[in-house]
């Protein structure tokens, strides 16, 4: 019985490293980012494009930040219009963003639209606001706290024109300069690089961000409501049959200030992706559909169980062996060797992307107790009684 428990967890632990092994593999050999073959000087008639910066409780040098890249971009400025999106009793930050655009008014043509909607606080409610007052025919969104490169307003909207994809979205990488900034950094190239392209090639879904995100106004009217309004869009888009395209640029985001925060974040985007599968269902969409949907979620959220599970279940077996005898040294010997050479197998297969974010010995130290802890907050997010927009704070 003891051997069976010690060989349950091996194996576990094989499939974990096995899964990632597959994803990087795979997104190795996967193309899914694209830069548009038209250039500006091609397209006779570019359309209007709206940029939606929807903002709740914000500095005002966050919302300069953020509108520096847009007063930056090498679109046509007559072309494009900011709505900036402030709830109705969220006085202070309505007063920094008056404020911050002081700036621009001169370079940018800015609109300030105050959500009426404020019952349930949902970024979705303040997207879909400033839908409603959008002139443009595409749609762009960004945070507070945003920077990204001059050509990707143009980038995006020429290669929405040249493949006819109802939304494009982008890399969105989380930096601060803290060891849990590092790993976050890390985690997010990790995401954008290996695991996206993976989902894209295989189960054909391509989850998108809500930043860097744009969308035809013509074929998607509005963002659907949810804790994840992103994730969720990128399913609906999907089971009705629309292309999504992932533009090769980036934005870079400034990560939660601090863990609690970070857990935050964290456990709403997992309340988030649990209710959209919920809310997915309800359309009474195809089982075919509806098994793809599922493979997502489990390649999505099966490596952080498994890696719990496996350091619960080494726990266990430790104290079983120390203080209760039940098992023999050498099962723990076993183990341990098994966990060794997993993170060795995974570490070499992240260099390339450890080396842009920290050093490999920093990184031996600490990923492992960072993607314990991406594991814990994985398995009890659904515990937590949580049903608005939790605030990142920045």
């Amino acid at each position: 019985m003891a051997v069976n428990v010690v060989t349950i967890l091996e194996v576990l632990i094989v499939i974990g490293t096995s899964l990632w092994a597959l994803q990087y593999l795979v997104s190795r050999k996967t193309h899914a980012y694209e830069k548009p073959m038209l250039i500006n000087a091609q397209v006779e008639n570019l359309p209007k494009v709206s940029i939606v910066l929807p903002v709740y409780k914000e500095r005002r040098q966050s919302i300069e930040k953020t509108l520096d890249s847009i007063s930056s971009q090498n679109y046509p400025k007559t072309l494009l219009e900011v709505l900036i999106v402030i709830d109705k009793d969220d006085v202070r930050t309505l007063n920094e963003a008056l404020k911050a655009t002081e700036k621009f008014l001169g370079s940018l043509n800015i609109k300030l639209i105050i959500n009426e909607k404020t019952g349930r606080r949902l970024k979705a409610v303040a997207m879909n606001t400033a839908i409603r007052h959008a002139g443009g025919l595409i749609i762009g969104f960004y945070d507070a706290d945003d920077m990204f490169p001059r050509d990707q307003v143009l980038n995006a909207v020429l290669l929405m024109l040249e493949r006819n994809y109802a939304a494009v979205g982008t890399r969105v990488y989380r930096f601060r300069d803290s060891v849990l900034g590092g790993l976050m950094y890390l985690e997010s190239i990790v995401w954008y690089n290996a695991i996206i392209p993976f989902l894209k090639s295989t189960v054909k879904i391509t989850p998108l961000s809500g930043e860097g995100l744009f969308i035809r106004k013509d074929l998607v009217d509005s963002i659907p409501q949810s804790m994840a309004e992103d994730a969720l869009l990128s399913l609906k888009l999907s089971s009705r049959g629309y292309s999504v395209g992932l533009l090769d640029s980036y934005v870079y985001e400034l990560a939660p200030v601090n863990i609690i925060s970070f857990i935050k974040q964290r456990i709403r985007w997992n309340k988030g992706y649990a209710q959209n599968f919920v809310l997915i269902l309800r359309q009474g969409i195809q089982w075919s559909y509806a098994f793809r949907v599922l493979a997502l979620y489990i390649l999505i959220a099966l490596p952080s169980a498994l890696l719990l599970i496996s350091v619960i279940g080494f726990i266990a077996v430790a104290y079983m062996t120390v203080i209760g005898r039940v098992f023999t040294l050498g099962s723990l010997y076993q183990l341990v060797l098994a966990m060794i050479v997993s993170e060795v197998v995974v570490l070499y297969l992240m260099r390339d992307f450890i080396n842009e974010s920290m050093n490999i010995g920093r990184a031996i130290i600490l990923l492992p107790a960072y993607w314990l802890l991406l594991g814990t907050v994985t398995i009890t997010s659904p515990l937590m009684p949580i049903n608005n927009w939790l605030k990142t704070n920045r």
